[in-house]
């Protein structure tokens, strides 16, 4: 009788169990359900608003040379290299007396145009956005240049092939909760089936992992809970390899290194490999004078504050933040991952630093402070990228006579100058013209020629117009 009473036992905490977890599993389903089925149509909603905003914006900002000169050959060029994706049915330039310059696909004619003077005349918004023929909705953008609009530049989207879209995204969505539903259902059926009453034991293990215990738990029993012990171990051994991984990780500073390692979790090879790549060097001017007269909480903000926002400009041009030298920065660009455009990516991430801490200088006027100007020296060569440290610490780092080169340019360039070595100027100015001040020679120790050097000013004007959109969607992010 004693049994039978532990096995109805049993089979009454399974069966509360099982209607426990399929109870809970089930209003969560549907729970998510709802969310994901409301989450979808507001993203359809923005897709419509984010990506028409940026294709009508980007088609804009490309047609303001050929329509201010009047060259509507290159304008056609423009449209028709506009994905016409399953959602994007139609393209076209207008001028701004609403002429059609260039058209491809479906697209409002004249009378709707002028139906739609919301689009086209409101000399006080930036962007229009409005529907024809019930299920056409349309982007538009101005092409502007200096405060005068040359006309105008929309982008067509099919509200019937996003409804389509949506229909297939709930279908996918519902089968998918439905198969979930099955698969929790007869997993919860299982596992209820496979507990039973000795718990304390399984408590005891989880008390010695949350204890920080990582050892093998010795498996005493051969039912149910033994096999609970099982998973925990594995758990266990997967939480001493990631603790082992992490302790290798904290030697390397570089992300990419870092993400190797993860990859293929084999021995790191300490021998370093010899890379063609560039070095710039950021350093703060007169930082030292600054900091006397600051307290050290603010001299660590300001140098956060500024390192955050050169780092998203190495981080654009492909570079890597090799290290933090009080304040000065050294940035790789080139390795360890290889970039056939490292010389320009290079200039022009100096470049995006000049002009972004010019706005932020700006900024910094308005609000009573102190300027913070920047320097920069840049060189490019042969140097030898690997780990450098000792056992318990290591880094990832480039050294050579060209990273050596790049500190000496960084000495010796002024405020809110770029300096770079004669050989890197002529890889890059052939592709992407460079304005830059005469050179002058300078004398490096160990060197018995002198070197030449030029102070970099600006880069074409295609770049400028790229820069200045970087600085803004960099100074709009909070860092």
């Amino acid at each position: 009788m004693k049994i039978a009473r532990v096995s109805q036992k049993s089979m009454s905490l399974a069966a509360k169990y099982t209607a426990t977890i399929f109870t809970l599993t089930m209003v969560g389903m549907l729970t998510l359900a709802f969310i994901l089925l409301r989450g979808q149509m507001s993203n359809n909603e923005r897709y419509i608003h984010d990506f028409g905003h940026i294709i009508s914006t980007q088609l804009a900002a490309a047609a303001v040379d050929p329509l201010f000169a009047d060259r509507p050959f290159e304008l056609e060029i423009l449209i028709n290299r506009i994905p016409f994706e399953r959602h994007i049915i139609g393209a076209a330039i207008y001028t701004v007396e609403e002429q059609l310059v260039s058209t491809r696909g479906n697209t409002p004619n004249q009378s709707e145009l002028q139906f739609n003077k919301s689009i086209y005349n409101l000399k006080n918004t930036e962007n229009g956005l409005y529907t024809f023929n019930n299920d056409h909705i349309v982007h538009s953008s101005p092409i502007k240049f200096k405060d005068v609009t040359a006309g105008y530049a929309i982008v067509v989207f099919s509200q019937e092939a996003l409804a389509e879209q949506f229909k297939e995204q709930l279908y996918t969505t519902s089968l998918i909760i439905i198969v979930l539903l099955l698969v929790v259902t007869l997993g919860t059926f299982y596992i209820a089936r496979r507990l039973s009453d000795p718990i304390k034991d399984l408590v005891s293990a989880t008390e010695s992992i949350r204890a920080g215990r990582l050892d093998q738990i010795a498996d005493r029993r051969n039912d149910e809970l033994g096999n609970l012990i099982d998973a925990i171990n594995t758990m266990s051994q997967g939480l001493i390899r990631k603790t082992e991984l992490e302790s290798m990780l904290n030697r390397f500073l570089s992300k990419d290194v870092a993400t190797k390692v993860m990859d293929q979790l084999d021995p790191v090879e300490m021998a370093g490999e010899h890379v063609e790549a560039t070095v710039l060097f950021a350093d703060i001017v007169g930082f030292t004078s600054i900091s006397e007269n600051i307290a050290p909480e603010a001299v660590q903000k300001l140098l956060n504050e500024y390192w955050s926002y050169y780092n998203a400009c190495a981080r654009f041009y492909f570079g890597t933040v090799d290290k933090y030298i009080g304040d000065c920065m050294m940035v790789v660009f080139g390795a360890p991952t290889e970039d056939p455009k490292h010389q320009y990516n290079a200039v022009a991430c100096a470049i995006l630093m000049q002009k972004l801490t010019e706005s932020l200088n700006k900024r910094r006027k308005d609000e009573g402070l102190y300027p913070i100007e920047l320097r920069v020296g840049i060189n490019s060569g042969k140097m030898l990228a690997g780990l450098i440290g000792t056992s318990e610490r290591m880094e990832y780092t480039v050294v050579g006579d060209a990273v050596n080169l790049a500190s000496r340019l960084c000495n010796e360039a002024e405020s809110a100058q770029i300096i770079i070595e004669e050989s890197l100027y002529n890889n890059v100015n052939p592709a992407h013209p460079l304005e830059v001040e005469a050179y002058k020679e300078i004398g490096v120790r160990g060197k018995a020629e002198k070197v030449r050097i030029y102070s970099v000013k600006d880069i074409e004007h295609p770049y400028q117009v790229v820069m200045d959109d970087l600085i803004n969607d960099i100074l709009s992010q909070k860092i």
